[in-house]
Order: C-alpha cells, then sequence, then structure tokens
C-alpha cells in the first residue's frame, strides 16, 4: 500500500540543484558580479546595507530609514555638510524664498522619515570628526 520512493527520484532534485549550482558558477555575469564584489567590499556592503535599508522602511519605517541615512551621510558627507559651512552664503545665492521653501520641505521630510536625517547626521558628523582634513585642505588650497 505504501509506496516507496526510487533512488532516482531521490537523487534528482538534488542533482538538478547541484546543476543549477554549477551552470551559475560558470556564468560570466555571475562571475563578473562576485569579482565585482570581491574587488569593492565597501560599495558592496553600502550596497547591501541600501537594499536592506528600502526593505525594513517597508515594515519599520524609522529603522530602515536610520540605515538608508547612514549610507547615504557616508557617500555624500561633503554635499550634504556644504550648505551648513556657508549657511548664510548659500541662503544669498539661492534668494530667501527658495530657502524657505527648502527648509519647509526638510522640515517636512524630517517629520515624515525622522531616520533619514538622523541616521545622516550621525554619519556626516562622525565622518568629519574622523576625517576633517579634506575639508581644510580645500579651504587652505583657496586662499
Amino acid at each position: 500500500m505504501t509506496q516507496k520512493k526510487s533512488p532516482k527520484n531521490e537523487g534528482s532534485f538534488k542533482d538538478k540543484f547541484h546543476e543549477t549550482l554549477d551552470t551559475l558558477k560558470k556564468n560570466e555575469k555571475i562571475e563578473d558580479l562576485y569579482s565585482y564584489a570581491s574587488s569593492n567590499t565597501a560599495d558592496t556592503i553600502a550596497f547591501v546595507a541600501m537594499v536592506l535599508g528600502i526593505l525594513i522602511v517597508w515594515f519599520n519605517p524609522f529603522y530602515g530609514g536610520l540605515i538608508i541615512g547612514v549610507v547615504t551621510g557616508l557617500y555624500f558627507t561633503e554635499e550634504l555638510a556644504k550648505p551648513f559651512y556657508s549657511l548664510e552664503g548659500f541662503i544669498e545665492e539661492q534668494g530667501m524664498i527658495r530657502s524657505l521653501v527648502l527648509g519647509g520641505l526638510l522640515l517636512s521630510f524630517f517629520f515624515f522619515l525622522p531616520g533619514v536625517f538622523i541616521g545622516a547626521f550621525i554619519a556626516v558628523v562622525i565622518k568629519q570628526l574622523l576625517m576633517p582634513d579634506k575639508r581644510k585642505k580645500e579651504e587652505d588650497d583657496e586662499e
């Protein structure tokens, strides 16, 4: 009454799995992706963290935003910090109304995604504290 599984059927899934795995290993695109990931470890970690942050933001917006903010803050430290170093010049360049509109937009984004702003702020501050030399060198070169 009970049917016995033939040894051929038991190994078929395992064999197919190994065949697929071997095919993936031999695939040139996968090999290129692996070599890129192994030679650019920091970028790969940042990309994985960004994808995780985007996935987590659907379930827990604060922590997902925090991860996204940290990655963004690390990659765009100079761009994010530059307007704060010369805030008066930035306002003069953009104009008062444009600056107020931008400030309102940033404030509303902060209310809806505080984790992104907090994460970016933490990353920018830590990176500026650990590596302040680059900004000072640029200021010295301008003089």
